[in-house]
């Protein structure tokens, strides 16, 4: 009989816990669709902003959404490369935010991918006689040997010496693209080339065209799984969560025992190695050599991505997505309407200024909101 008891008081606490636990994934849910239908609107209220400043300037609404459509995705050529741009902004967006995590910034991506791309293409173009898989895997690991020890260095001037490091990255990104400027101009410049360029990398290290004429190529495959293992490395290993903690309560954090420059150091070597990764995916698989100029300002709009995504991996991949369909819609617009590229900039600029204040903009409509109803309450009681 007392084994009974105590068999129906365990299925009781069993029972509780799992009430507990239910109760706590649907909040949980709750919360997290509460956040992102917030998000949804704001980027809606953007959408709707610029559709009307088109309408205003005479664009039919046909007009507008045939070009976005016919240059996102209208055909397997321009999903091909709305797809490249994507792949390379998640990558950006991820190289911030790791160390935006551990509560260390990198603002110079745009640097390391500079570097991550002159070291590929040095060994594209300077090695030959190796298989294509060597070469290939060769090529992208010094490409991330190399934006890992750019951003190395930084992290030094940070831990050990106290530099601010967002000073120091940004100046990191001058350095990186004078001197590989200055390498691709005289030392390493391709002959009888009319601009300042790398030789063409060799055939045995470039990733193949997926979609002809496009820009995806096989670093795609590179790059989703970098993606996963960052997915990873954020939710589900120890080192992830040392990070999180770093970034949210350093303070806890050391006095949890966690060694914060030594984490703190791996989180910028891992945001460099995959700014280096990014490089060697703009090399091998659509520019085909080193131009100077080749970063494009990814590295910036990677920062941007990351604030915005307040370091989510999965969050920068939905931030990344709606950035590459803007861009890819705004170029479809300048071929076909005349609007200005500069467009795209301005939205992704809006987007980021109202998810910043998001919170005041949604406690404004509350208590809008509130108010109304307090004076519907008074109308009603007064009739």
């Amino acid at each position: 009989m007392q084994l009974s008891v105590q068999q129906c008081g365990d299925e009781v606490d069993k029972t509780i816990d799992k009430e507990q636990t239910m109760l706590s994934m649907t909040t949980t849910y709750r919360a997290v669709l509460h956040q992102f239908l917030r998000f949804a609107g704001l980027i809606g209220l953007v959408l709707l902003l610029a559709f009307s400043i088109l309408l205003f300037q005479g664009h039919s609404p046909a007009d507008i959404l045939s070009a976005v459509y016919s240059s996102t995705l209208a055909s397997d050529f321009r999903i091909a490369n709305t797809l490249n741009r994507l792949v390379l902004m998640t990558l950006v967006g991820l190289t911030a935010a790791v160390p935006f995590s551990a509560g260390i910034w990198n603002v110079g991506g745009e640097g390391q991918i500079t570097v991550g791309a002159f070291a590929a293409a040095l060994v594209g173009f300077g090695l030959s006689g190796l298989a294509v898989q060597i070469h290939v895997a060769l090529a992208v690991l010094t490409a991330m040997l190399a934006g890992a020890l750019w951003a190395a260095i930084p992290a030094v001037l940070r831990l050990r010496f106290h530099a601010n490091e967002i000073v120091t990255t940004i100046m990191m990104n001058y350095i990186a693209i004078q001197l590989t400027d200055y390498l691709a101009n005289y030392p390493f410049r391709a002959l009888n080339s009319p601009s300042a360029e790398t030789p063409r990398v060799l055939e045995t290290a470039q990733f193949a065209k997926l979609i002809s004429l496009s820009n995806l190529n096989t670093g795609i495959f590179v790059a989703i799984a970098a993606f996963i293992f960052v997915c990873y490395l954020m939710r589900k290993s120890a080192v992830g969560y040392e990070w999180r903690t770093l970034g949210k309560n350093p303070l806890f954090a050391r006095y949890g025992g966690v060694q914060s420059a030594q984490r703190q150091f791996l989180a910028m070597c891992v945001g460099g190695a995959l700014a280096g990764l990014v490089g060697s995916i703009l090399v091998l698989g659509i520019q085909r050599r080193f131009i100077v100029g080749i970063a494009g300002g990814l590295g910036f709009t990677g920062a941007l991505i990351a604030l915005v995504a307040v370091n989510s991996v999965l969050m920068v991949l939905v931030i990344a997505t709606i950035f590459a369909l803007i861009q890819s819609g705004v170029l479809g617009m300048e071929g076909r309407l005349g609007v200005a590229v500069e467009l795209s900039d301005i939205l992704q600029s809006i987007i980021i200024l109202l998810i910043i204040v998001r919170e005041a903009i949604w406690s404004w409509f509350a208590r809008l909101a509130a108010h109304i109803r307090r004076a519907g309450g008074k109308d009603l009681h007064a009739v």
